[in-house]
């Protein structure tokens, strides 16, 4: 089979084509022949190895494993022992390891059934993305659509704000969180503004033009998903129990990103609002949420920029760039 592999750390340039041998799923694994997968901030951090405690992890000074690709689609063709989801033949979708290539063997539990209306390039883009997306608006208390019991006044729904509203996480939690019952402000460029209003968007800010601190603090959660704002800048937004929920950190080898992280844990102790950062657990309920809302034709991927395998190193750089109109996806099979 066709798989992409990087021998040592570095940027796109080091990804390379080879042929692999078949992979044989284990007790609890599934083989999957993969249609589409993504790229995912996750995928370029892991390639180079940056920041360099990823490294503790993958391996040094080479990776122990030189595969990459998280997000998938595709069919199982093989089932190893004790998986009772799946069968062979099933359309599916979810996250592994190796994913940027023809075949990968994938734990039972990090995938769910594609929806028979969904495509593969859709769901491909669905994974990492989306279940980071719900897992950050939970912490504020929003992962369900509002209930009321027609008592009294009905409650004024709770206030959103989006930053980075049209990229991949982003565009994911506008959905939800509009689906949810929230009152969503979307920050994003000029350009996109249409966009994060067809996500469900009350309000859009232009990120280059627009102050997001109006000096009221007005939200019950902010989601910053591109990790580069200052705490101190996004907590004035909240009310005084709102939510700051944060993905990613600033770019950087060593110092920043883990200074950022740090900097959250530490404002979260002196204020009582609420600042986390998010890193997705691969949850199989969360990615079986996400696989029935996306059949009802509650949310849906935004299907950026379509790249073959072949073609996998300009769809990181196009990642890195930091310029992404909803997911990259990676093409597979024709």
């Amino acid at each position: 089979m066709k798989a992409v592999i990087a021998r040592r750390y570095g940027g796109p340039e080091t990804l390379e084509i080879v042929d692999a041998p078949l992979p044989e799923p284990g007790e609890g694994q599934v083989r999957v022949r993969i249609a589409a997968s993504s790229v995912n901030p996750l995928d370029w951090h892991e390639l180079r190895g940056t920041p360099y405690l990823i490294r503790l992890a993958r391996g040094v000074p080479q990776p122990k494993d030189a595969a990459l690709g998280s997000d998938l689609a595709g069919t199982v063709e093989a089932v190893g022992a004790g998986v009772t989801h799946f069968a062979v033949g099933d359309e599916v979708f979810g996250y592994g390891k190796g994913a940027w290539a023809e075949h990968a063997v994938v734990a039972e539990k990090g995938l769910a059934h594609r929806p028979p209306a969904v495509g593969v390039e859709e769901a491909a883009g669905l994974g990492i993305a989306a279940v980071t997306a719900l897992q950050a608006l939970r912490r504020g208390g929003l992962d369900a659509p509002r209930t009321w019991d027609g008592a009294g006044v009905e409650p004024m729904p709770p206030r959103v704000m989006i930053i980075g509203a049209t990229g991949g996480v982003g565009s994911i939690a506008t959905q939800l969180a509009a689906h949810f019952g929230a009152h969503v402000t979307a920050v994003t460029s000029a350009g996109n503004r249409e966009l994060a209003l067809r996500l469900g968007a009350e309000a859009v800010l232009d990120y280059a033009a627009d102050t997001l601190d109006d000096g009221l603090a007005r939200y019950d959660i902010v989601v910053e998903a591109s990790g580069a704002r200052p705490t101190r800048e996004l907590a004035r937004l909240l009310t005084p129990d709102g939510v700051l929920a944060v993905v990613g950190a600033p770019r950087g080898d060593w110092v920043a990103p883990v200074a950022a992280v740090a900097k959250r844990a530490v404002a979260n102790r002196f204020t009582k609002k609420t600042i986390v950062s998010i890193l997705a657990r691969r949850d199989p309920d969360d990615l079986a949420t996400l696989a029935a809302l996306l059949g009802e034709g509650a949310i849906r991927v935004v299907v950026g920029e379509v790249y073959p395998l072949e073609r996998i190193a300009d769809a990181v750089r196009h990642s890195e760039s930091g310029h992404v109109r909803g997911k990259i996806i990676v093409r597979v099979a024709p």
